[in-house]
């Protein structure tokens, strides 16, 4: 079957108390949107695949380090029954605004997201996002969002089970990003050292 390309864009905000700068040095490391993945078994650095960069677009001339891993997640099949640890190469390039990321899984899946530290309102709310992002805030005021925009090419076979929980899945990577950042300005605000 013929691949499609499906965008899915997910955000959270960034609470008034965190510089957005914070969250953008948060995404510049790449480790942070890794170690937030809630199926997460184990990654490693590999070496930057060149000659797959060169002749894709997504990887621009603004970008500024390149960085690339392997990684290992376990895949819930049948949440709770069976689940299957699935490697997902993938490259990251740091920009102005945030980070994008190329992920090759297994099946013909591929996922380029972008990563970005952008105003509140500044990216148009995606198909079926509006009420996610009207419940994010709880009220809260906030400037600034972690806003995620993913365009994932896959087999129409497989779309389905690849997109069923990607916008919840991502948020919670994103909520996870900034919870991080916000423990650890938290800590040294305090004089403690993180780890």
């Amino acid at each position: 079957m013929a691949p499609q390309l499906t965008q899915i864009t997910t955000r959270v905000p960034i609470p008034q108390h965190l510089s957005a700068q914070t969250v953008l040095s948060a995404l510049h490391a790449y480790e942070p949107l890794i170690t937030a993945h809630p199926y997460l078994v184990k990654y490693e650095r590999r070496a930057v695949p060149l000659e797959d960069l060169v002749d894709d677009p997504f990887f621009r001339a603004d970008g500024l380090k390149l960085q690339a891993y392997v990684v290992h997640e376990r895949v819930p099949i049948i949440k709770g029954v069976a689940s299957k640890v699935v490697v997902i190469p993938c490259v990251f390039q740091s920009f102005t605004a945030g980070t994008r990321c190329r992920a090759d899984a297994q099946g013909g899946v591929t996922v380029r997201s972008s990563y970005e530290v952008r105003r509140r309102g500044e990216v148009p709310i995606g198909h079926g996002e509006k009420e996610a992002a009207k419940a994010a805030a709880n009220g809260e005021p906030y400037e600034w969002e972690l806003v995620e925009i993913a365009v994932i090419d896959c087999p129409s076979l497989v779309k389905p089970f690849v997109t069923h929980s990607f916008a919840s899945a991502h948020r919670e990577i994103l909520q996870r990003v900034v919870d991080e950042v916000i423990a650890k300005t938290d800590l040294m605000r305090k004089g403690d050292t993180y780890v």
